[in-house]
């Protein structure tokens, strides 16, 4: 039996939900510019900007989690065997530290958000900046997985 990850499918739904949400506006607003351009609507630009970060920021713990991302293999397409996974694992305890620094960090930055709005939406900038902790929370949880799971195979 197959174990579902809730997780997987709710950063799915997210993406989903974004990234459609955005080809909507977007539709919308080439849709007015060509065919209504006294009505055009100003904030389109700016929501679908909040989509695409958001659609971003779901989309790469998924990419973290099946190590889907870019990496250079000139160092370790030399290597094989046992100094090969040490180094896998020296690079994803790297990760694993650098995303949950940024993870801080990304706490504190939203914070500079709280009391300021976007400028068309006038939606508070928190909600937008929550979108790192969101991308750094799961790609996280993501790599501690990862490294656990290559700690296990060693």
């Amino acid at each position: 039996m197959k174990k579902i990850d809730y997780v997987e499918k709710l950063l799915e739904l997210g993406i989903f939900l974004s990234f459609g949400s955005l080809v909507l506006v977007v539709c919308l607003q080439i849709f007015t510019r060509v065919f209504i351009p006294q009505a055009s609507f100003v904030w389109t630009e700016e929501a679908s900007r909040f989509l695409f970060i958001f659609a971003m920021s779901f989309g790469a713990p998924l990419a973290v989690k099946t190590k889907e991302y870019a990496s250079l293999d000139v160092l370790t397409g030399k290597l094989n065997g046992k100094s090969k996974k040490v180094l896998e694992i020296f690079i994803q305890v790297l990760t694993v530290l650098l995303f949950v620094i940024v993870l801080f960090q990304a706490v504190k930055f939203t914070k500079l958000g709280i009391g300021q709005t976007s400028p068309t939406m006038r939606i508070p900038m928190y909600i937008s900046f929550s979108s790192m902790i969101v991308m750094m929370l799961f790609s996280s949880l993501y790599s501690i997985l990862n490294l656990i799971n290559s700690i296990a195979e060693f």
